[in-house]
């Protein structure tokens, strides 16, 4: 069982029962939970922070990148409207579908009509080819302009091998969008086209139908081709800044552009880039390769285009992932040095309490020879005085606890005393009385019999509580007693029965009381005494008051009364009734109750008995 104890004693020394504990624990609360939520808070708002001017400084980027691109197509849409006010080029456009609609209805001639056709068809193409080449020369980044009439027939410039070979496959395609857009230009998205030396390139294209402006009749249509390599210079230092891609989408999500021109020709629409580019701006975070990416797009006004830009989260957050890492080791020190100071403070405040703690074990023991050493004035040190102040105060309490208990063992052995001779009395008396009724001597047997109920309810003695209505018969039996004696002198007044009759108080309390003023107060010359008991309550204290109409005592005989009450001077046993009433009352409610004196010499004496009405509420209920 002992060990069983120890085991768990130990358990319980891990808990946080001891103040160390729980100071540790605060401590623990108030730094790390405050710090730790500053360093969070703090790096969350950080890189917060750095997205958020990401976001915006790209922003701009893709603004004037985009600002260029608009600037650039919107010059090829007027380069591609000259036509349609240059006379040479109406003119020529003119001529072409005269001499090819005349082909298409005549009939084959011989050679040498075919051969006035050949130089008429030159000479067409030399007029056009120069207005082609004066096209060219408008836009120097402008690749190859290409003229055709309403045939599909086309003219251009051959200034270097950029001419296109797919001209017939995507010219079914250009005519319908130029039909569709009636006269106003049409963008193109980004193709992938061979050239004659079969070099792979891409271009993006404005196409357009060239409308007489006398007639409003369509006479042709213009193609302008335009390297990407004009991106390429435009979005070049948008990379480098961003350490990102870019990606250009048209409306209907194929690529325009990209950086890696790995996905130009694709369509996007859906892919895991475009979901979250719905507005015409805005920003999201995706996933590319597996790899978190921060996605800033944009749209432009002019030509529907959007420009998306990704950037490694990676790239985007070393800065911030560097000076979290900074923050936190910064943050991880100062609480180690906070939790050490902390630890030093808590050992330090709790020591006295410690020892304190130790002193209270040994008083548990029984040993009151401690005293707690007061160095400082701090709330330990006024712990530790009023330790010292309570066990010097314990230690009087037991000498006093000593000396009461002597006092008790005292007042017990004379209570024994005095039940002794009474015992032997009453028997004597009985036999007198029984005596006196043979001889038919009624008053002798009468207060025979009165003195042996006196002497048989004191027989019993010692410190218990009684009814107080047994006081009262006792006292009127103690009274008629000294009427047979004294001659009818003394008359008796009470309290109300209904007034006591819920009390109970210690036995023989009022007898002595009553006997000590017919001692001092009988006076000879007069006829009679009057003896009046008064109940009343002074707050929680219950006062009896026994008062009576004699002759009173001097003021030297009363103080030698009072002093009696305490202590009795040697060879005098003035008083010796009161004082033992007195020293019980005392050693059953305490210092504050007890006896106390009033008289004045002509004028009566007041004895006045002080209890705790509670405890003589109490008491009566019980004995009820």
């Amino acid at each position: 069982m002992k060990i069983g104890n120890r085991r768990l004693a130990r358990a319980r020394g891990w808990k946080p029962e001891r103040m160390e504990s729980k100071l540790i624990i605060v401590f623990l609360f108030l730094i790390i939970l405050p710090i730790g939520v500053l360093t969070y808070v703090a790096a969350e708002r950080y890189s917060s922070s750095i997205e958020k001017n990401t976001v915006t400084f790209v922003s701009q980027l893709s603004d004037q990148m985009m600002g260029k691109m608009d600037d650039y197509i919107g010059d090829m849409k007027k380069i591609s409207i000259i036509p349609s006010y240059q006379a040479d080029i109406m003119e020529s456009l003119k001529m072409s579908n005269a001499f090819y609609g005349s082909q298409s209805e005549g009939e084959a001639g011989d050679s040498g009509v075919l051969t006035e056709q050949e130089r008429t068809r030159l000479a067409i193409d030399r007029k056009i080819a120069g207005s082609i080449y004066f096209i060219n020369n408008i836009k120097s980044s402008t690749n190859v302009v290409y003229l055709f009439d309403v045939y599909g027939n086309p003219y251009y410039a051959i200034k270097n091998t950029a001419i296109r070979s797919d001209l017939q496959d995507v010219l079914p395609k250009w005519t319908e969008l130029a039909e569709e857009a009636h006269g106003t230009p049409v963008l193109v998205s980004t193709q992938d086209v061979a050239g004659r030396a079969t070099s792979s390139r891409y271009v993006f294209s404005v196409v357009r139908k060239i409308i007489d402006p006398r007639t409003f009749e369509s006479i042709g249509m213009i193609a302008i081709d335009a390297n990407i390599g004009v991106i390429d210079n435009i979005i070049k230092d948008l990379d480098k800044s961003t350490h990102g891609k870019t990606l250009i989408v048209d409306e209907s999500g194929s690529v325009v552009y990209d950086s890696d021109k790995s996905l130009i020709g694709h369509n996007l629409k859906n892919s895991e880039l475009m979901p979250g580019a719905l507005t015409e701006q805005g920003s999201y975070h995706t996933t590319i390769d597996g790899k978190d990416a921060l996605a800033i797009y944009k749209q432009s006004a002019v030509t529907g285009w959007k420009v998306l830009i990704t950037i490694p989260e990676g790239k985007l957050m070393a800065d911030a992932l560097r000076t979290r890492t900074y923050t936190i080791a910064a943050a991880l020190a100062i609480m180690g040095f906070a939790l050490l100071i902390s630890l030093v403070l808590v050992f330090a405040l709790t020591r006295p309490l410690r020892g304190l703690v130790r002193m209270m074990k040994e008083v548990q023991t029984g040993n009151l020879d401690v005293a707690f050493p007061v160095v400082s004035r701090d709330e330990a040190g006024l712990v530790g005085s009023a330790f010292n102040r309570m066990i010097d105060r314990i230690k009087t309490l037991i000498q006093d606890i000593y000396a009461v208990e002597e006092r008790k063992k005292e007042a017990e052995l004379q209570s024994l005393q005095h039940q002794i001779n009474p015992h032997f009395i009453y028997n004597t008396l009985e036999s007198i009385r029984m005596t006196a009724v043979l001889s038919d001597n009624k008053e002798v047997a009468t207060m025979t019999q009165l003195l042996g109920k006196l002497l048989r309810y004191s027989i019993h003695g010692g410190l218990e509580s009684v009814p107080i209505a047994k006081e009262w018969e006792h006292l009127r039996i103690y009274v008629q007693l000294l009427n047979h004696r004294y001659g009818s002198r003394f008359e008796l007044e009470l309290p109300d029965d209904h007034e006591t009759e819920e009390l109970s108080v210690i036995k023989l309390l009022f007898q002595p009381i009553v006997e000590n003023a017919v001692y001092h107060g009988l006076d000879e010359s007069r006829s009679g005494m009057r003896i009046r008991v008064i109940c009343k309550r002074d707050g929680k204290d219950l006062l009896f008051e026994v008062a009576d109409d004699g002759e009173g005592m001097k003021e030297e005989t009363l103080q030698k009364l009072q002093a009696s009450l305490i202590q009795a001077p040697e060879g005098d046993n003035t008083g010796i009734g009161l004082r033992n009433v007195n020293e019980r009352i005392k050693l059953k409610y305490g210092e504050t109750y007890g006896l106390a004196i009033r008289s004045r010499f002509g004028q009566g004496t007041v004895v006045t008995v002080r209890l705790p009405a509670a405890t003589a509420a109490q008491q009566g209920g019980e004995t009820a």
